[in-house]
């Protein structure tokens, strides 16, 4: 028996982040190469940070001066969020409080992921009844 406790602890590395209408089409909310991190501690923290690879570069050198149509880009271009997790290996779901979120309506939600592992990779599914997968591959332990 594997102990997911164990597993999970780490960094992993994007592989894909894809949604899959009802015709079985792919969608790729990030594009196809999007990049990004999990992280999972030993004491129940985890952060997560997903973009597309390639972002038109803003006029404004400083953030806080970014245009008003720059700014609309960023839910579209990048997803960030951190908080602590908690595991239901009876449900095999991942859970992840969040206590920041770049959309700051998800502060104090809880999202569920149902998790499964092979080899170096983990695959999470969000637990809400879209069909989204999000596959990471470990970086460290």
């Amino acid at each position: 028996m594997f102990e997911i406790n164990k597993i999970i602890i780490g960094t992993w590395k994007l592989v894909y982040s894809v949604e899959i209408d009802s015709s079985g089409n792919k969608i790729y909310p990030f594009g196809d190469d999007a990049i990004g991190y999990i992280m999972y501690d030993a004491l129940g923290q985890m952060a997560v940070q997903i973009c597309r690879k390639e972002r038109k570069l803003f006029n404004s050198k400083i953030f806080t001066n970014a245009e008003q149509n720059e700014l609309l880009l960023i839910p579209k271009d990048y997803l960030a969020y951190f908080g602590r997790y908690e595991i239901d290996t009876s449900k095999e779901i991942v859970r992840h409080f969040i206590a920041g979120h770049l959309f700051p309506n998800y502060v104090d939600k809880i999202l569920e992921r149902k998790y499964q592992f092979f080899d170096d990779k983990m695959l999470l599914k969000p637990w809400d009844g879209t069909n989204r997968e999000i596959l990471w591959q470990k970086v460290t332990s």
